[in-house]
């Protein structure tokens, strides 16, 4: 019944394995090097890596913003 209510979805889903932190218009690894695993709560199958930002990673994202600002 879900089904006919919706109709079928024939969306194709692209997703990357690692996800860096998206600081000044360019993905950048995080400073510290670490990433956490996010799982489907469906399963518990891992969907993707994040990054795990530090303060370093937080100030340069600021600092470009602060840049992006004043052009």
């Amino acid at each position: 019944m879900f089904e006919k209510a919706i109709g079928t979805i024939n969306a194709a889903a692209s997703f990357r394995h690692r996800y860096d932190n998206f600081i000044g218009g360019r993905w950048s690894a995080p400073a510290s090097g670490e990433y956490f695993a996010d799982t489907s709560p469906i399963n518990g199958a891992q969907i993707a890596e994040f990054a795990l930002s530090t303060p370093e990673d937080v100030e340069r994202a600021l600092d470009a913003a602060h840049a992006a600002k004043d052009q």
